[in-house]
This record gives structure tokens, C-alpha cells and sequence, in this order.
């Protein structure tokens, strides 16, 4: 799509993406949406909704009743259910029609509330939100559509504006007997391995934490909780690249990474160009783009004790276009 959403809009569309992922659903359905869409506490829902005089978290549960409980995470791409790709396509005809081509959390909303045979449609209109009322109410409440069209200039400005971000990312993990040691997507014969909920790979979990932290979009422990038995052994590659896949729908790209392993054990250094290779990919990098670099604690503490390393990560993303 071409839709150009500001920064409500895409914090909901990611919102519900998480929900997607916690519940182990496969595709993300305009339910999934609307909840995404009611966890703003200010701005012009909350707005249009108190004018309307209806309380959002009502809404909410009748959204949240709709998607039913959580069930094991499916692992795999999320797919974009029609109806909904439908709905946000309408809502970008929404944004026009009041002055904007940048589409509002709002004009999302409305757009929702048209699609009365979906069970979003109906959560809106169990609740008297019919896309009549909410345009209505919108347009009534001082200042609003002046705002709406400030909002979007400004989100605008400041997309075109940002063009690189950083963030840091940070992970440790104790030995435990057995081996092998998985260390930057990379099998290491040894005696120990890296104890975790998941594989236990420190690069790539500082990794991930440093990416969604440039794109302000979570943390690991957030979107990937050890207490899910669905990341049970999981895959820390395969947690990385959807990580980044999320920055990517948020507007941001990776462009460089760059890692500091502190550990008395295993050397870096050997294994170097195959953890470069094998972490490229998911980062969506060449590998002269990822930069590992090896330390030891000099004796000190538990990892010169040899109990265990840690990992600190930073990742630089640039802006791109939002999916």
C-alpha cells in the first residue's frame, strides 16, 4: 500500500501485531486492529469517544471478548487478514476527505466502524460508534480537525526529517553443562552451553533488544516472554529477524550493528566471519555491515570466573518508507 500513517496511526498498527503474536492467531483481522487502536489514552479516540460519551475501555472488552484467549505462538508470518488490508485502504480515502494524505489512529476507526459484517464493526456499533457518529464527533470537537491536520504535517516533517537512529542492547547469560554453545547463530563445540529460556544466544538477544530499541518498538522480553512456553528453545536467529521486520513496519531499517562479547570463553576471534554471516541475513545486511568484537574480563568478576558472558549490542537504522 501507499498509505502513509502518522505516529498514532503505526503505534497501533503495531499494538496489534503484538496482540497477534500473543495470542498465537496467524493473521491480523480488524479485531486485532481495533484493539491496537483503543490503548491510545489521549488523542482524537479518546477525544471522539468522550464526546460521544462512551467509555473506551468498555469498548476495549467487547474487542477483547471478540478475539476470544491466547493460544500457543505460531512462529511463522504474520499474515494480513483482506478485510483488514480493505480497512486501512478505505482509511487512507478517509484522511483525504477531511484534507489529509497522512492517515490518523482516527481515520483508521471510522473506517473500521463502516465494516459492520466484521466483529470489529460490530463491537463499534454495540457501543453506538457508528462511522456517522465518530466523524461527527470528531468534527465538533474544538479544534480538532485543525489538529488532526497539525498532527499530520508535524509526523510528516519529523519522518522526513529523522534519519538515523541508535539504540543498545544488552544480555548475559550463565554456563551450563553440555554443549553445544550457540553464540551468533553459530554452534560451538564445547562443554557448556548459554542457559536460557530460548537457545540461549547472547548476540542475538542483545541484538534484537538494541534494534527494537532504536525503533522504539518493545523489548525482547516484552515480544519474546520466557514465560511462553511457545519460546521454548526458540530459534534467537529467527527472534532477530522478527524484530527487525517490526522496526520495518515502523518506518526503519538497519544499517549497521556492531557487538562487544565479554567473556574469558569461548574466543571470538575463530569464529568471527561465521557469526558475521549467519547474523547478516537477519539483520538484513551485508556481513561487512555487523562488526563483532571480542573482550575478556581480565579475571574479574563472575566472567572472569568463567561463569558465564554478556553482550552489548548497538544497531544504527535509518528511516525508510513505512510498510
Amino acid at each position: 500500500m501507499g498509505t502513509r500513517f502518522d505516529g498514532a496511526a503505526r503505534k497501533a498498527i503495531d499494538f496489534a501485531m503484538i496482540e497477534v503474536e500473543r495470542r498465537g492467531h496467524r493473521a491480523l483481522d480488524p479485531s486485532h486492529l481495533l484493539l491496537g487502536l483503543l490503548q491510545a489514552s489521549t488523542g482524537p479516540i479518546p477525544d471522539a469517544l468522550r464526546r460521544i460519551g462512551v467509555e473506551i475501555e468498555a469498548v476495549r472488552l467487547t474487542a477483547a471478548a471478540d478475539l476470544g484467549g491466547s493460544g500457543p505462538a505460531h512462529g511463522g508470518r504474520i499474515d494480513v487478514a483482506r478485510t483488514t488490508e480493505a480497512i486501512l485502504q478505505r482509511s487512507s480515502e478517509v484522511s483525504l476527505a477531511r484534507g489529509s494524505e497522512v492517515v490518523s489512529d482516527l481515520d483508521i476507526l471510522i473506517a473500521a466502524a463502516e465494516r459492520m459484517e466484521t466483529a470489529a464493526g460490530r463491537a463499534l456499533g454495540a457501543h453506538a460508534l457508528t462511522a456517522e457518529a465518530l466523524a461527527a464527533a470528531a468534527a465538533h470537537t474544538s479544534g480538532a480537525a485543525t489538529a488532526t491536520r497539525s498532527t499530520a504535517a508535524t509526523t510528516q516533517t519529523v519522518h522526513e526529517s529523522r534519519s538515523a537512529r541508535t539504540g543498545i542492547g544488552y544480555d548475559s547469560h550463565r554456563f551450563a553443562a553440555g554443549g553445544p554453545l550457540i553464540l551468533g547463530g553459530v554452534r560451538i563445540e564445547a562443554d557448556v552451553h548459554l542457559a536460557g529460556h530460548s537457545d540461549g544466544d547472547a548476540i542475538a538477544h542483545a541484538l534484537t533488544d538494541a534494534v527494537l530499541g532504536a525503533a522504539a518498538a518493545g523489548d525482547i522480553g516484552e515480544i519474546f516472554s520466557d514465560t511462553d512456553p511457545a519460546n521454548k528453545g526458540r530459534d534467537s536467529i529467527g527472534m532477530l529477524r522478527d524484530a527487525v521486520e517490526r522496526a520495518q513496519r515502523l518506518g526503519w531499517k538497519v544499517d549497521h550493528v556492531d557487538v562487544v562479547v565479554v567473556a574469558e570463553t569461548p574466543r571470538i576471534g575463530p569464529h568471527r566471519e561465521a557469526m558475521r554471516a549467519a547474523l547478516a541475513p537477519a539483520l538484513g545486511l551485508l556481513p561487512e555491515s555487523v562488526a563483532i568484537k571480542g573482550k575478556t574480563n581480565e579475571g574479574m568478576g563472575w566472567i572472569g570466573r568463567g561463569e558465564g558472558i554478556a553482550c552489548i549490542a548497538v544497531a544504527t537504522l535509518s528511516s525508510r518508507a513505512p510498510a
